[in-house]
């Protein structure tokens, strides 16, 4: 059976087909000329909403007092205030900057007691108002107006506020006086670290800090650091040195050191031990000494011998660190290598 084939199709009615106006199952074809207009449902119209009420902004709080005198103030906020930036730095953030004179000043609010070589503002609030600035001296004195000295190290800035306000009514000098004091400069709470460090210099300390947490914030030892650091205290005027181990990196067995600081203390990171490497070898220089190495080794980080070299004329320079005596003799390939050793490879001959 052949298929059928749709019916022929005149140009009248192609064009009627594809001009015509489409009607979707939803038009309404407009009504004749002259037929009644059929009224149509109106929808109501809601009524609009009511104007929001005034706002009313919410009641500003009082400058916030702290201690025994009021540090919300314009001219006292030194401690209170936000930075210029807008950001907010961490506490630990904010140990882990070298200190200068904005960080100081920025911290020293919250501090805890001061000591010899710390600098307040004091500011007396009453009839008159007397505002002045004091040095902590050796002794844990400072200089206070109408007062004279007043004792100061060992205490927090409230309690030397209300320690000159008791004075000043006991004295008879003002009825109710108000007193802050504030830390200009910090000077009793600082460490050091110096040496082999990425940012060696001055750091406060807030609350505990390690030796570990110090070369931290310090970001850390160098490449060329040795393991052992030094700790120099001086609390009570004294010199004292203790060595920790703080890195294992020529010792990987060594367990590391830790201790916590005080105030005045130095941590001094010297130079990794090295020994030397010259003549007929693949990198003659300086290398970091190892635990365990011997002149084999020390030759193989050295860059292996040259084909002009002469693996029995080697010879080991070593100076004693006593008495200063060196010594030069042949070496052989299972001597250990010591701190400052010089190895020099002789060339062979032909």
């Amino acid at each position: 059976m052949s298929p059928s084939r749709p019916a022929a199709t005149s140009p009248d009615n192609d064009f009627k087909r594809y001009n015509a106006p489409y009607e979707s199952p939803a038009y309404t074809p407009p009504a004749p000329v002259g037929a009644p207009v059929r009224p149509q449902p109106t929808t109501p119209v809601a009524a609009p909403p009511p104007p929001p009420a005034a706002y009313t902004p919410p009641a500003v709080p009082p400058a916030v007092k702290s201690g025994s005198g009021d540090r919300g103030t314009d001219r006292n906020m030194a401690g209170n205030r936000l930075p210029e930036n807008g950001v907010v730095p961490t506490p630990r953030q904010a140990a882990a900057t070298p200190v200068d004179p904005a960080v100081e000043q920025a911290i020293g609010s919250a501090i805890g007691a001061v000591g010899p070589g710390d600098t307040l503002n004091i500011n007396i609030l009453g009839t008159g108002g007397t505002q002045a600035r004091a040095t902590v001296d050796a002794d844990g004195q400072i200089v206070v107006p109408m007062l004279g000295n007043v004792r100061a190290s060992g205490l927090t800035p409230a309690a030397i506020g209300k320690r000159i306000e008791q004075d000043l009514r006991s004295k008879g000098f003002m009825t109710d006086p108000q007193v802050a004091v504030e830390v200009v400069t910090l000077r009793s709470r600082i460490v050091s670290v110096l040496g082999q460090v990425a940012r060696p210099g001055r750091y406060p300390i807030e609350g505990k800090l390690s030796v570990l947490e110090l070369l931290a914030m310090a970001g850390g030892a160098t490449g060329g650091a040795g393991d052992v650091a030094t700790l120099v205290r001086r609390a009570g005027g004294g010199n004292d040195r203790i060595n920790l181990y703080v890195g294992n990196r020529q010792s990987p067995s060594q367990s590391l050191q830790d201790t916590e600081l005080q105030p005045g203390d130095v941590v001094f990171v010297p130079e990794a031990p090295r020994f030397y490497v010259y003549g007929e070898v693949g990198k003659p220089g300086a290398y970091p000494l190892e635990q365990g190495l011997n002149v084999m080794r020390a030759l193989a980080v050295a860059g292996g011998l040259t084909p002009r070299a002469s693996d029995s004329r080697i010879d080991l320079n070593r100076t004693d660190a006593l008495t200063g005596e060196i010594t030069d003799r042949r070496a052989k390939l299972t001597d250990a290598v010591q701190p400052g050793d010089v190895i020099h490879v002789n060339e062979r001959f032909f």
